[in-house]
């Protein structure tokens, strides 16, 4: 699979008066992510121009991951462009959605399938090691490399290039349990959304960092751990937004929440 759909440059509107003084209408949350998405479109490359999103690495092959698939990656679209990429503007309580429409109408996944994947028997990444993280990232480096045929394109100028996604088999079944409908979108109080959280806050997938993965050398500190995270299907705009304008810092690490503590396993984002 290959993306072939691609974007112009946003309206002005869109973006360009982000930081200038409160907006009535409209979120500034999703201004100041339309303005990065702007600003990634000027990576050297025109590999999915004008788009935000990831590259997603299937690991679980069986009967029943065939059957859910196609379910599972339809309600995450679905819920990222109907639905998550709304949530900051509806806390906001800001009535005009023109941007984070045209945001969700931007998002676009790229889907890697393959036996070299299938081969690495991950079903579980909860118990990957160094060397599957590493094996990962080597399939989307080599995805990445035939994808974009050039050697001027400033690939850390666009999330898309720096992390990916990775389905297995317990975040596949948790998208698929996603409602088929959306939430409607209307400004909610602080109680009721968090009852709602019920409906979409469990569904996953997991995030690498390629960066992280490849200056890794087995110490965790500040500036290194092994670029391996859970990400709330929920929070992925939050995820790509938040690395768009740091992509050109190596050093660059997610704010992260280890759940439960002492676990190992960590979270993009906080909750």
């Amino acid at each position: 699979m290959s993306i072939q759909e691609t974007f112009p440059d946003p309206p002005d509107d869109l973006f360009k008066w982000a930081s200038h003084g409160p907006n009535e209408t409209r979120s500034r949350t999703a201004m100041g992510w339309m303005y990065e998405l702007y600003d990634t479109m000027r990576c050297g490359s025109t590999y999915a121009h004008g788009s935000w999103g990831y590259t997603v690495l299937r690991t679980i092959y069986s009967d029943e991951s065939d059957r859910l698939w196609p379910i599972a990656l339809a309600k995450l679209r679905l819920w990222v462009t109907k639905y998550f990429i709304h949530y900051g503007r509806l806390t906001e309580n800001k009535p005009d959605g023109t941007v984070n429409f045209e945001l969700g109408r931007r998002f676009v996944l790229e889907v890697v399938e393959s036996k070299e994947l299938e081969a690495l028997q991950l079903p579980d990444l909860a118990k990957a090691n160094q060397n599957d993280i590493k094996s990962l990232t080597g399939i989307f480096d080599a995805w990445l490399r035939q994808a974009v045929k050039t050697d001027e394109v400033q690939f850390n100028r666009n999330p898309r290039f720096v992390d990916f996604l990775i389905i297995d088999e317990g975040s596949l079944r948790s998208l698929a349990a996603l409602p088929e409908e959306t939430i409607p979108l209307a400004p909610i109080s602080m109680q009721e959304r968090r009852a709602r959280t019920t409906v979409y806050g469990r569904p996953y997938l997991w995030l690498i960092d390629s960066q992280a993965v490849r200056r890794y050398q087995g110490i965790d500190d500040m500036e290194n751990y092994n670029g391996l995270m859970k990400l709330k299907a929920r929070d992925i705009p939050y995820a790509w937004f938040q690395r768009a304008p740091r992509s050109e810092d190596e050093y660059h690490i997610f704010k992260r929440s280890e759940a439960p503590d002492g676990s190992g396993v960590w979270f993009v984002g906080s909750f």
